[in-house]
């Protein structure tokens, strides 16, 4: 009986996935579970299987489960939505977490390493964060191209920080392990590794000799070759040799490209430490002869490694590698000189699969495929590998022997290990394996067996120039031999190295020479460039694999945890593009700024045909540009209203026959330094708010407020609607424009920042800005204009939205302010027409991005209800644009019920919104938050990586022109809006 589902957009880690696969598959009745994201290669295993699996993408969930019975079928269903409802309880349970790196460096030590273990499409994005924010970062992921490698390493080197990886298995700074990681003594010797299990097997084996490490420095793979061109190994390089704890390095690597190889040696030859190389190659010394070498160095003897042979006799037949780790696998090819060998830990192997150390069911596979000859695996104990790999691999080798095929196992591991290297080794080799702590003895052991004739390691250390004569600190083989005999009685079991000066410089990755030290005058030695993290207390920030921040648990180890998820479908090109960009950085820096350093003053109130672009028979309009034909009824009714006013028609059918026939010119408030509320609809008879920004220099323009109820902004316009208009017009417009005379500029953003801290959000609530805009004007009003004063005070008095267009025009000429940075991936305008809603982007000129238009969620007024709303609708959201409204609705606990919610949901949203905004603003400040400045400066890559919406909260307008206000509630921009501004802002 089979089961095969594909759900869409549902993410969770390979390793938490894998986890429910064994647990599934260990039921009674149950055949095979798979339960894994629906990449390619996962699809094809469950299609090997024999299942039938529809159509899928890599962002979908696959679940394909075989049971015997139905019974057994429906069980294993139940108790899979069990497992995955207690991850997502978990999860909901961490919505606390930060959901970025760049959130969680407010809660994390400054020199934090970060470990990147996400899926390799996605970790470029993450680590470009880490890098940008000034944070050295491990990337665990594989499958990132090289040219973002590049990129990245050197954006790292100008901040001053290191990117091990990608594809970087391991790594131990200041002690604490990271990704895989043995659990090894403190030492002297410094290590850096283009090679995980290369340096494992190291590490290794100096612990087991009584020998410790001061940091392994993984690089990545790909870094000694000849597109990285040493970048990483290079300046970890440079580290160790300024790093006071580290008295010897060694540098491993499978084979270089020779070029590479060759700078590295110029480095070496320069450094004031003494340096031995383990790079793989024909001819080279193995890793083995390696960690023999440095034991020799520090004055330790070489013992005896550990092993548990056999006495099977060689019989010939093929020889299979089946590796976890690529070093070892090039290493035990290398020696062996024969033989078919497998790499799971491969890039193609991985792809939304959880790494064969600690998932073995390829390997285990391939060792149940083999019928003769001899096997060769390796086993790699550690934090964040399998906690238990000889269960997993013992009844697959005893199988094996069964069949008559000889196993040979690498076993690599320490005393200290999770797992207990002897009991490992003990089970492996009850199994019928035999077992070795040297990769190299055992790959030699095996090609015996298989009746091949392997290798003989080569020299220690390529024997050139006395380090004695030439003072460069490079240390080779016959140096070491000697150092270790005349110093033996002195230093045995020791691993202290005496540091020999030397020139300063190294050459950097491009060939040419490039400054990896600085020659001290004062002192005439030799300084390097340190690394933060390497004299700090260990403090990771984690985003990715469960299993790698459990292993720092484990480790007590101080970490910060990403809430890291999935971003939008099909944008991760688009994402790594835009953050590749070098202008973004500063461009963001630069944009943000200007909008947190403006400075709204209103200046004036005037008649709108007066100061702009406005003649009769035009209409300015809420939102992106839109024409009669798609307009909303609240548009629509507006718009009439708007033609009524203006004496444009005698009544509504002769305004909508000629709006209909294009008599009339409809053009963007937004494209003329203006915003509206709701339809937003100015004509030339309107009068406006004028606000002047003293910092910038910008202007921009708002009508008055009408009030609630039945009113123009929201489609109305019956005769009261009119009259009141008119009012305004002959009345209040010309009264406040005399009044503004003698005040003088209002500071809009001091009134903003009271207001935030008596209970307004500057949206949906102003009432305690309206009360301080009144105190300021009360006595002009009454000085300036005596005859209209009470009728003046009495309308302001008793509309508490006042404020909310003199804020909106406060708002809209500080976003304004920020338009126009090229490279800048900041929103600087959100508006709705009642169809659309639109977004418009700093780097991205005047240019809109667009989706449809929600339908806000929220309470109605009296028997109105959902089906009375129309879609979304006003510039007012130029609000949230700039940290208030919905972003600042924590500062307004008396407004999170009218919009459908309580205390704890306005706090939630607005400590979600500084997920995916750029600064704090420091003069709107949060009471409730501790005066936490209101998040501000939406990031198109922040929405689109995490997922997370601007929460808007907003007036509901009733769908059929002529209702007028139906409701309040919350409502999102349409997702599509910001991927299409994410993919243009790639391609500038």
């Amino acid at each position: 009986m089979n089961l095969v589902e594909i759900r869409p957009g549902i993410y969770h880690d390979s390793v938490s996935l894998m986890r429910v696969s064994q647990a599934l598959t260990g039921r009674p009745g149950v055949e095979l579970a798979i339960v894994a994201m629906a990449t390619a290669l996962n699809v094809e295993l469950a299609v090997d299987a024999g299942f039938e699996v529809p159509p899928a993408t890599s962002g979908d969930l696959l679940v394909a489960i075989r049971a015997a019975t139905d019974a057994d079928l429906h069980d294993a269903a139940a108790d899979l939505e069990r497992q995955l409802s207690a991850r997502t309880e978990t999860r909901s349970r961490e919505e606390a977490l930060p959901r970025t790196i760049r959130a969680a460096t407010r809660l994390a030590d400054p020199s934090a390493v970060v470990l990147v273990s996400v899926p390799g499409e996605h970790a470029f994005t993450e680590a470009m964060e880490a890098v940008d924010g000034g944070h050295s970062v491990m990337i665990f992921s594989d499958n990132v191209p090289v040219a973002r490698e590049v990129a990245l390493k050197d954006l790292a080197r100008e901040r001053g920080v290191l990117v091990m990886g990608p594809d970087c298995g391991t790594a131990i700074v200041g002690g604490a392990g990271l990704g895989f990681a043995n659990v090894v003594r403190p030492g002297k010797v410094g290590v850096v590794a283009a090679s995980g299990t290369g340096a494992q097997q190291l590490t290794a084996l100096l612990d087991l000799a009584g020998v410790g490490v001061s940091h392994v420095l993984g690089v990545g793979g790909r870094d000694l070759g000849a597109e990285v061109g040493g970048r990483s190994t290079l300046q970890a390089l440079d580290a160790l040799n300024a790093d006071p704890a580290t008295e010897l390095i060694v540098v491993v690597s499978k084979p270089p490209d020779p070029d590479v190889a060759a700078r590295l040696g110029e480095a070496i030859a320069r450094s004031p430490k003494p340096v031995i190389t383990a790079l793989l190659g024909e001819g080279q010394p193995d890793l083995t002869t390696a960690a023999e070498s440095v034991l020799r160095a520090v004055g330790a003897a070489v013992p005896v490694w550990p092993s548990w042979p056999g006495n099977t006799e060689p019989g010939g037949g093929p020889l299979r590698g089946l590796y976890s780790g690529g070093t070892l696998c090039t290493e035990a090819r290398l020696i062996a000189g024969t033989g078919e060998f497998t790499d799971f830990g491969d890039d193609e192997y991985t792809v939304g699969r959880a790494h064969p150390m600690i998932d073995p069911a390829l390997r285990l596979e391939a060792l149940d495929a083999v019928t003769e000859g001899v096997v060769l695996l390796d086993v790699v104990l550690g934090h964040g590998s399998d906690p238990d790999p000889a269960g997993s691999l013992s009844a697959a080798i005893a199988a094996a022997k069964s069949r008559g095929v000889a196993v040979v196992v690498a076993l690599v591991g320490t005393e200290g290990d999770p797992q207990n290297l002897q009991a490992q080794a003990a089970r492996l080799f009850e199994s019928g394996a035999e077992v070795y702590t040297s990769n190299a003895q055992a790959a030699r052991r095996a090609a015996t067996l298989a009746g091949a004739r392997p290798t003989e390691p080569g020299p220690a250390i390529p024997l050139e120039t006395s380090t004695r004569e030439t003072g460069t600190g490079e240390l080779h083989a016959a140096d070491a031999a000697d150092a270790a005999d005349a110093n033996a009685g002195e230093h045995a079991a020791s691993d202290q190295v005496e540091p020999r000066p030397a020139a300063s410089g190294a050459a950097g990755p491009g060939g040419g020479a490039e400054t990896s030290g600085e020659a001290s005058a004062s002192q005439g030695g030799w300084v390097g460039r340190p690394l933060a993290m390497l004299s700090a207390e260990p403090s990771v920030i984690s985003v990715g694999a469960s299993i790698l921040a459990e292993a720092l648990d484990q480790q007590a180890v101080a970490h910060t945890p990403v809430d890291w998820r999935p971003p939008v479908q099909g944008v991760a090109a688009d994402l790594a593009a835009v953050m590749a960009d070098p202008r973004r950085k500063a461009a963001n820096e630069k944009a943000v700024a200007r909008m947190l350093g403006a400075r709204p003053h209103l200046v004036g109130v005037k008649r709108a045909g007066d100061v702009l672009d406005l003649p009769k028979g035009t209409f300015f309009h809420a939102g992106p540009p839109i024409e009669w034909e798609r307009a909303s009824g609240p548009m629509r009714g507006a718009l009439i209203g708007g033609m009524l006013f203006e004496g444009l028609a005698a009544d509504a059918e002769e305004a909508e026959r000629k709006l209909a026939g294009g008599e009339v010119t409809l053009d963007s408030c937004h494209h003329h330094r203006t915003v509206g509320p709701m339809a937003g609809v100015v004509s030339p008879s309107m009068w406006m708010l004028e606000v002047h920004d003293a910092e910038n220099g910008g202007t921009a323009f708002c009508s008055l407020n009408e009030g609630l109820g039945k009113v123009l902004r929201y489609g109305a316009y019956g005769p009261e609607v009119i009259e009141r208009l008119r009012w305004m017009g002959d009345v209040l417009g010309p009264a406040l424009a005399e009044v503004m005379k003698v005040v003088g500029p209002l500071d809009l953003r001091n009134l903003v920042a009271q207001a935030l801290q008596m209970g307004d959000e500057l949206h949906n609530r102003n009432r305690a800005a309206t009360s301080l805009m009144v105190r300021e004007l009360a006595p002009a009003i009454v000085d300036a204009v005596p005859n209209q004063a009470a009728e003046v005070l009495r309308f302001v008095n008793g509309n508490d939205h006042f404020f909310l267009n003199a804020g909106m025009a406060a708002a809209k000429v500080s976003a304004d302010a920020a338009r126009n940075v090229e490279g800048s991936s900041m929103v600087v305008a959100m508006a709705r027409n009642g169809t659309d809603f639109g977004i418009q982007v700093s780097g991205l000129g005047d240019r809109w991005f667009t989706g449809p238009a929600g339908v806000p969620d929220g309470l109605y007024l009296g028997a109105y209800g959902p089906a009375d709303a129309n879609p979304d609708i006003g510039d007012s959201t130029i609000t949230e644009t700039v940290g208030l409204g919905g972003f600042s609705m924590a500062a307004a606990p008396a407004i999170v019920r009218f919009v459908g919610g309580d205390v704890a949901d306005a706090v939630a949203a607005t400590t979600a919104m500084y997920e995916i905004t750029l600064a704090e603003h420091p003069v709107y400040q949060i009471p409730g938050l501790g005066f936490r400045g209101t998040p501000a400066g939406i990031d198109v890559t922040l929405v689109t990586r995490t997922s997370v919406l601007p929460v808007v909260n907003t007036g509901i307008a009733g769908r059929v022109a002529g209702t007028g206000q139906v409701g309040a509630g919350l409502v999102s921009p349409p997702m599509e809006a910001f991927t299409a501004a994410l993919a243009a802002l790639a391609r500038v």
